[in-house]
């Protein structure tokens, strides 16, 4: 089977330490990988940001540009976290699918691990949160692997260990599937 996308390193020195590396896919799109422990100017971002690169990251893939600021003060803006501390991925689900045209993004509160194989292997990303600490990743599949992306890194990984993984919180837990829009 052909690889569905590469990881490259970012060449832009300027660029280099917010996103080290970039998802090159086979169609053209590129999305960035951003380290959240590389923003100096936004705390917020560097204590609590693992869902905005998510949400972020789900959103190129979606075919919407917006910036991690971008993406920090829409969910800040349009989506109350009440008494928790950061946003949840039903309300990134949200954001998602009100910003691209169509309904890419669908959330899952538990989502079985042949529902998650299945939905990677059609060539879909998956956000989700995992468990102690609780902390938001992403899952694609290149065609050989399942690759997890997270805080600027990546590693080759099983859809049953992330399914062990998976955090049971009422507020943060969950699985977003982002589908690719043609």
């Amino acid at each position: 089977m052909k690889k569905l996308f590469e990881i490259r390193p970012t060449k832009n020195k300027a660029r280099k330490k917010k996103y080290p590396y970039k998802i090159v896919f086979t169609d053209g799109r590129k999305i960035p990988l951003p380290s959240q422990y590389d923003f100096d100017d936004s705390s917020f971002i560097r204590r609590h940001g693992c869902i905005i690169a998510a949400f972020y990251m789900g959103l190129r893939f979606a075919g919407e540009k917006k910036s991690m600021k971008g993406c920090l003060r829409y969910l800040q803006e349009n989506h109350p976290k009440g008494r928790h501390i950061n946003c949840n991925l039903q309300q990134v689900c949200k954001s998602i699918n009100e910003l691209t045209s169509g309904t890419p993004a669908k959330f899952y509160e538990k989502i079985s691990k042949e529902e998650m194989k299945k939905a990677l292997k059609a060539g879909h990303m998956v956000l989700y949160t995992e468990k102690n600490p609780i902390h938001t990743a992403v899952i694609l599949w290149n065609g050989r692997k399942f690759k997890r992306f997270s805080d600027g890194k990546y590693k080759s990984v099983t859809v049953a260990w992330e399914i062990r993984k998976r955090c049971g919180d009422g507020w943060y837990g969950g699985c977003v599937v982002v589908k690719k829009l043609v």
